[in-house]
Parts: C-alpha cells; structure tokens; sequence
C-alpha cells in the first residue's frame, strides 16, 4: 500500500495524461481514464429529462409536470 495520498492536481494530470496508475496488494497498474469513465457510467443511469404524456379533451392549457432525474 502507498505512503502517499493523491492530491487532486496528481488526479487532474492523470487524466490529462489519459492514464491513472493505481496500486493494489503490492502491484502497480495503469488504468485508462476512458476506461474508467465507461465503468462508472455503467453503474449508474444517464441524466434524463422526461415528461408524462397526459391528453385532456378541449383544453389549451399547457402542463408544465416534468419530472427531472439526475445521478
């Protein structure tokens, strides 16, 4: 296990770098950050804005319901 924490810079250079090294029971791996961003999408759902469809005979009214679903 590392002595030493990541810093947020160390975290923004190795993205930038397209590779974040990481160490796990006393081996050394390079991980893609596209990679690791595709992982953590999978895991949760896509922001989506949806609105129900509801019909009503003979009105001009607009519904404003919408409902808003951030991950």
């Amino acid at each position: 296990m590392s002595d030493r924490i990541p810093t947020l810079a160390d975290v923004c250079c190795a993205i930038a770098e397209g590779h974040v090294s990481v160490t796990l029971d006393d081996n050394m791996y390079s991980v893609s950050a596209l990679e690791l961003r595709r992982y953590f999408n999978k895991s949760r759902p896509l922001p989506s804005v949806s609105q129900p469809s509801t019909t009503s005979s003979g009105s001009d009214q607009w519904s404003s319901s919408s409902q808003i679903s951030v991950a």
